[in-house]
């Protein structure tokens, strides 16, 4: 009985239409890259940053959208399921990240620092 259920539950966690139907939730609730354009301003005005700054820093995020280096490189020696995970997390850090500094619970961090995280794809 233990062995039959372990086998199901192994293939449930297995199964490919899970992990679309997984990697399609995490992706709309994410924000995708559509989100940036709306929230540039209140980071401009809240990390002090300038136009040109938001630009680069816009660049970094979308270079670390199309790149995808971390989920890239795990998906290698991971399972499915655990890249699921790990792309939840990274996506609550991020816009955690940019949700704490923007109501100023963290001090505004500089240009480099921000860049480096969103071109990791935080």
């Amino acid at each position: 009985m233990v062995q039959v259920l372990r086998k199901k539950f192994e293939c449930f966690f297995n199964n490919r239409w899970l992990v679309l139907v997984c990697s399609m939730w995490v992706m709309s609730c994410s924000g995708v890259g559509y989100l940036f354009g709306s929230i540039s301003p209140v980071i401009k005005s809240a990390l002090g940053y300038n136009q040109r700054q938001v630009a680069a820093l816009g660049v970094a995020k979308d270079l670390g959208d199309a790149i995808g280096f971390v989920a890239g490189s795990l998906c290698e020696v991971l399972p499915m399921w655990a890249i699921m995970i790990i792309g939840v997390l990274q996506n609550f850090v991020g816009y955690g990240l940019v949700w704490l500094v923007v109501t100023q619970r963290l001090p505004s961090l500089p240009l480099w620092l921000v860049s480096s995280i969103a071109c990791l794809g935080f």
